[in-house]
């Protein structure tokens, strides 16, 4: 407790707290300070421990995902333009331009100081020396190195029609299925890099489901929607991608292999996260 931290242990607390009637709704149920008979301390630090090793499994396949991501957006928009991504002429210009609730602003302009924010924040001496020798931005297929995997997501989300196709078809996948299963990635990389609750956590960015012609092998995460609203929908897509960039990798197993070592515990399970009976004996996850 004292190397982890009641704040962090916290989330994994509550899953064996007792729920009572909210008294300003009765309809409604809160959480109690009361534990349920058959909790343990022990079974809280083991779900953390179980979820480090999750986000730590995740991380992993989304690096692998957002290293393909940044040469893909270098590679398919700098076609368009050098500076492509500086410009909503080389983009979709009808989402480019969408203004966003919280400014007002269009959508390109937040995201195009973010990504600025990111160039100007690097340490990379690369960054320096091209300053120092030219007076012109980066160009794409520099800028991208400087990117996290959501300032990649809302790029992809922009990108030209065309230019999604073209990404989303090395994959198998159409447009508009590949943008929100990296939108999911980017939610679940978020709360990885954070540290925080992730094995039954709900998905704010759900993955789509795929046609049959794209992704045989994920259409299933539409038969029961705690399979996309928890985690186990994120996992199935990453599992997919990892496989498209490497036929041979292991990751898939390893991922199978950790949620079957589940640890044994009243009140929580496998299934909370998604991973309902039978999900180790399908293909995806061979």
């Amino acid at each position: 407790m004292r190397r982890i931290g009641y704040g962090r242990l916290s989330p994994y607390l509550e899953t064996f707290q007792q729920l009572v009637p909210d008294p300003t709704d009765p309809s409604k149920t809160i959480r109690s300070p009361q534990f349920q008979a058959s909790a343990e301390f022990r079974h809280a630090v083991d779900l953390y421990l179980f979820d480090k090793q999750l986000r730590l499994l995740f991380l992993d396949a989304i690096e692998r995902i957002e290293v393909a991501l940044r040469v893909d957006l270098a590679h398919t928009l700098g076609k368009r333009d050098p500076w492509a991504h500086r410009s909503v002429q080389f983009l979709d210009s009808r989402r480019a331009t969408i203004p966003l609730k919280n400014s007002g602003r269009p959508r390109h302009d937040v995201w195009l100081d973010k990504a600025d924010n990111a160039i100007r924040r690097s340490q990379e001496e690369w960054v320096a020396d091209f300053f120092n020798t030219y007076s012109s931005d980066l160009p794409i297929w520099m800028a991208v190195e400087t990117w996290d995997f959501g300032t990649l997501s809302w790029l992809l989300e922009m990108a030209h029609p065309n230019d999604r196709f073209a990404i989303a078809k090395q994959y198998g996948l159409l447009p508009d299925t590949f943008v929100s299963w990296i939108r999911c990635l980017a939610f679940v990389r978020n709360i990885s890099a954070h540290h925080s609750r992730l094995w039954n956590t709900g998905m704010v960015n759900q993955p789509a489901v795929p046609k049959p012609f794209e992704a045989a092998t994920v259409v299933h995460i539409g038969t029961a929607p705690i399979q996309r609203t928890r985690v186990y929908g994120a996992a199935t897509v990453a599992s997919y991608l990892v496989k498209k960039l490497s036929a041979q990798t292991s990751w898939s197993g390893r991922m199978r292999e950790h949620w079957l070592a589940f640890p044994h515990m009243p009140l929580a399970n496998a299934g909370q996260g998604g991973f309902l009976t039978g999900w180790n004996t399908l293909p995806i996850w061979a």
